[in-house]
């Protein structure tokens, strides 16, 4: 199934994007699925400036279902099928697809639990992206899983898989690290990149933010790794486009096959 329960996003996102007037904003919705953002938005009676019109926003999915739904529930919004490969949710998808948009198009861009469920690979290639799309002045926010909220998705595989115990518990990745970031897969941790399209019941990627921030500060890209509000799992990088130059990100990830131990670089 492609559309998900509907989950409160603006909120979450007015917070990490540091309250901005969103009724002058151009937005991103990366994973919108049904267009969460769109519907808070639509509903909202109070703080005028968390208020935007459909024409204003953009949900990028990988699910053709769930754009189809959005199209035919709320038309002046832009709704856009991006048939990127994912090992969950889009074997059929296209690998290194860039993102269908002109340079400097956004002014604030969210994806929330989108790239806990890439692979690291792809995580550089869209962040590459991402920042291109992102007008200067702009604002980037996107949820990732560290160690502390993977305990989360640990004890949803129990009720998913009814079990009491799955192949790997919380205490077993703390354990391993990460020193950069490892996969849960189908119950099993991986510690190298994931080569196989196949399909996979289930992906998490959990990353140690502070070396991922640290990674990011030594090639210019300032961010900020922000703590979640109650009633969220996922942390968020937050990136403020200021001409933030791409070119080294580009040069990592195309001189480096795997992105598996890129620190050292």
């Amino acid at each position: 199934m492609s559309l998900f329960p509907r989950q409160p996003r603006l909120r979450f996102f007015d917070l990490m994007h540091d309250a901005p007037d969103w009724s002058k904003s151009t937005i991103l919705d990366i994973g919108g699925n049904r267009g969460n953002l769109l519907l808070d938005a639509l509903e909202m009676n109070q703080l005028e400036s968390r208020k935007f019109q459909a024409e204003q926003y953009t949900c990028l999915e990988v699910d053709l279902e769930a754009i189809e739904y959005g199209k035919t529930t709320h038309p002046d919004a832009n709704w856009i099928h991006h048939n990127a490969f994912n090992n969950v949710y889009n074997i059929d998808g296209i690998d290194e697809l860039p993102l269908p948009f002109e340079d400097r198009t956004f002014d604030l861009i969210c994806a929330y639990s989108v790239y806990s469920h890439t692979t690291f690979k792809q995580f550089i290639h869209d962040l590459i992206e991402i920042l291109r799309v992102c007008k200067t002045g702009g604002s980037i926010a996107i949820t990732l899983v560290d160690i502390v909220s993977a305990e989360w998705f640990v004890e949803k595989r129990k009720e998913d898989y009814n079990v009491k115990r799955p192949p790997i518990v919380i205490e077993d990745i703390q354990k391993i690290g990460p020193s950069d970031y490892i996969y849960y897969v189908n119950n099993d941790l991986l510690i190298d990149e994931i080569y196989s399209n196949s399909k996979m019941d289930y992906l998490v990627t959990i990353i140690n933010l502070k070396w991922l921030s640290d990674f990011l500060s030594k090639i210019n890209i300032v961010n900020t790794i922000k703590y979640p509000p109650n009633g969220h799992v996922q942390r968020t990088l937050v990136i403020k486009n200021n001409d933030i130059d791409i070119a080294k990100l580009k040069e990592i990830y195309n001189s480096t096959a795997n992105l598996v131990d890129i620190l050292s670089l």
